[in-house]
């Protein structure tokens, strides 16, 4: 039997029983509390938080039952077990009462307290896998959340660089959204350049957030060479494309600590940067306020930014050369004056070209954040961006000519190339989500794919769009593994929720028979005195010689017709006492119901002087449920009246005129039958009529009632599509109507 991790507090008077019930509790919980009386066990409670309390009613100080009431003020939650050597109704129902979860009466039986500790252990590390599976759902929709607003950030990071070019203000306006973001301390950019014939590193841009010192002018940030021990271990990791990043006290060496230190640094991220494949310098956040662990979703949206920053210095350069390139064909042009028809049409070709060109790069960089690929009619790669290239791992010149469909994975390919091809039925343009592998890491990445059909160069092209979401499925995989789990826990609970309501419906059936019980006794008895006069009857004739085969035979009839009244009476409880929880439900006359359900307490309401008026009504009407149910429902809503007319009758002793009265009526409307009991007893305010279905909630003592017969019967009635309505004067009486429909 596995032992687990659950606090257990053990209260017990008797010290033999304490440790015979430590030693059986231990080979369950890991953790066992005893304590000898309700004050060290309420002590004990505060202090350690128990997950579950076992206790005896009976213990010094403090008894078992007043402890566990004092524990609910501050924890309604606790799990609780009874123990107790007194067998009394009143002390289960006290229990009851304070919520607790088992009641056992000593002595013990071992494996009866093992299974019991068993069953609440259980549901101890259920409810909490519950709760560490929803907190793994938070922190997933929490990362979700995070994901969202970086990549939206980093989409108009993109269309920035991409529609404006690189420049100072438009590099610092991106580390200003992506700091926001990510709630980072300090956001910065370091570049390569050579200083005295050396190659060496300087910070060049930054961001900070409030009450964070900037580190833009620290001498010590600038012109660092590469190959120093503050940052030739950095270096070699950035080259490799790889990340650096770790706790500042245990994850970096001591010279590398000491600068950090000093700019207030307790955690970091840093990502390279490359331009055109060369390592050109790196981006880095700083955690100066507490310790952080930088998620997955932060590193990779670090590493789009790093992509695009490369990507925009390398179009910048392209552009610096295009400008180069038009500088010297104009002089170029100048100088050649033979031909310079010839000359300035070619210049003028060029230019026709390079606008062109230049058109249709734009065309394709500001239509997309995220990867582009142009393919032409067959899905031959024509052209790709830089984004393309970190997603499929490749080179330019591994990708160019070839068909798209090639780096999708196989399983995908025959459902996106009539995508791809624009050749699916349907709209003009469609998604299709596939899998890549990643040429270097070979890890499998979700991609969503959107092409749009373009002419290129006179003829039929493709301009796709590619997003990443491989963060996307998973989260969505993790969150339907979570409601899964969550569903079926649901269903656990309701069916638990079920059988206890089925048990409170039968206890409130035994306690109506237990009320009834002297009625039903003067039922039996009044035909047992008819068969034991007769008797005597036969006796004395047969003694007097005047005994007669008709005087007989009529006695004999009688007898029979009392027994069969009597076998009536036993049968009728007998089904109604028993569980009904399988019985189906059936059409039956509302008149028989009320029939039986009189005939139980009729006698009893006589012997108390209770007028009890049946005012009759449709004989026909019939409803579909039940039949002993409603007949519970009917008894509970008589007992209730009968109690509240005698009360009253207590109360005005000196009023000889008050006639105890209660009245049951049967009416229609439309297709919904209406059954009313009505009392002239004492009533009830506004305040105790909107509890009166409460569970437990009851205006009479403890040894009258347990608060459960109309919280009961307003089940019973919902599940037999009806519904119940109460109405009440102080001082002037009560009416309960039931609403059923009719068949």
């Amino acid at each position: 039997m596995n032992i687990e991790n659950i606090t257990v507090l053990l209260v017990e008077s008797d010290d033999i029983l304490r440790a015979v019930y430590k030693k059986i509790i231990s080979k369950q919980a890991r953790n066992v509390l005893v304590a000898t009386d309700g004050e060290e066990g309420f002590l004990k409670y505060k202090s350690s938080a128990p997950d579950l309390i076992i206790t005896d009613i009976k213990i010094p100080v403090i008894n078992g039952i007043d402890m566990v009431r004092k524990i609910r003020r501050t924890d309604k939650n606790t799990r609780v077990i009874m123990m107790s050597a007194f067998v009394d109704a009143k002390y289960f129902i006290q229990a009851i009462e304070t919520g607790v979860k088992g009641f056992l009466t000593k002595p013990i039986d071992s494996e009866k307290l093992a299974k019991l500790l068993k069953e609440q252990i259980h549901e101890i590390v259920l409810e909490r896998k519950i709760k560490e599976e929803e907190l793994l759902r938070r922190k997933a929709e929490a990362a979700r959340e995070k994901s969202d607003t970086i990549l939206q950030v980093l989409s108009e990071i993109t269309a920035l660089f991409f529609q404006q070019g690189i420049s100072d203000d438009n590099i610092n306006y991106a580390l200003k959204l992506l700091g926001k973001s990510t709630q980072a301390s300090r956001l910065y950019i370091f570049k390569k350049h050579s200083y005295n014939n050396k190659t060496v590193v300087s910070q060049v841009y930054e961001w900070v957030s409030n009450g964070i010192s900037s580190q833009l002018n620290n001498k010590s940030l600038k012109n660092l060479p590469v190959d120093s021990e503050a940052i030739k271990r950095w270096i070699s990791i950035l080259q490799s494309d790889n990340l650096v990043s770790g706790n500042v006290e245990t994850d970096f060496p001591d010279i590398e600590k000491q600068i950090l230190e000093e700019q207030d640094i307790k955690s970091l991220l840093v990502i390279p940067i490359f331009v055109e494949d060369e390592w050109w310098g790196f981006i880095g956040l700083d955690e100066c306020e507490q310790i952080r662990q930088w998620s997955e979703v932060e590193k990779n949206a670090l590493r789009l930014v790093a992509a695009n920053i490369g990507a925009a210095f390398y179009r910048k350069k392209v552009e610096y050369q295009l400008i180069s390139l038009n500088a010297d064909l104009e002089n170029r042009v100048k100088e050649r004056t033979k031909e310079l028809e010839i000359e300035v049409s070619e210049r003028k070709r060029a230019e026709i070209l390079l606008r062109e060109s230049e058109e249709k790069y734009r065309l394709i960089f500001e239509n997309a954040n995220d990867g582009i690929l142009l393919t032409d009619k067959q899905g031959k790669i024509i052209m790709l961006n830089p984004r393309m290239i970190d997603i499929l791992g490749l080179m330019p010149r591994q990708i160019i000519g070839l068909p798209f469909c090639n780096f999708i994975d196989k399983d995908f390919r025959d459902r996106a190339k009539p995508v791809l091809l624009m050749e699916h039925n349907g709209s003009e343009s469609a998604t299709v989500d596939v899998v890549i592998t990643h040429n270097k890491n070979k890890q499998k990445h979700w991609l969503e794919l959107k092409p749009t059909e373009i002419s290129w160069d006179s003829d039929r092209a493709f301009l796709i769009f590619i997003s990443d979401i491989t963060l996307r499925k998973k989260a969505i995989e993790e969150l339907n593994t979570l409601n899964l789990h969550l569903e079926n826990r649901v269903q656990e609970e309701v069916h638990k929720v079920e059988q206890q309501q089925q048990l409170l419906i039968q206890k409130s059936k035994l306690e109506s028979m237990g009320e009834l019980a002297a009625g039903l006794a003067h039922e039996i008895n009044q035909p047992l005195g008819g068969l034991s006069m007769g008797l005597d009857n036969i006796l004395y004739k047969l003694n007097e010689n005047e005994l007669t085969d008709d005087y007989l035979t009529s006695k004999l009839e009688v007898f029979f017709n009392d027994i069969e009244r009597i076998r009536n009476i036993i049968n009728h409880v007998r089904v109604f006492s028993r569980d009904q929880q399988n019985i189906q439900k059936e059409d039956v006359n509302i008149q028989k119901i009320i029939e039986n359900a009189v005939s139980l307490i009729s006698n009893q309401f006589k012997s108390e002087n209770i007028l009890l008026n049946l005012i009759p009504g449709n004989n026909q009407l019939t409803i579909h449920a039940n039949p002993y149910r409603i007949e519970q429902v009917l008894l509970n809503l008589l007992s209730n009246a009968r109690y509240a007319v005698n009360k009253k009758a207590t109360l005005l002793t000196n009023d000889g005129n008050y006639q105890k009265k209660i009245t049951i009526k049967v009416d229609s409307k439309e297709k919904t039958m209406i059954m009313v009991v009505e009392d002239n007893g004492i009533g009830m305010d506004e305040k105790v009529l909107c509890k009166i279905f409460d569970p437990f909630f009851s205006t009479k003592d403890s040894e009258s009632g347990t608060g459960i017969g109309l919280s009961i019967s307003y089940g019973i009635i919902k599940e037999s599509n009806g519904k119940i309505i109460a109405q009440s004067v102080p001082g002037k009486g009560t009416t309960m109507a039931v609403e059923l429909p009719i068949i």
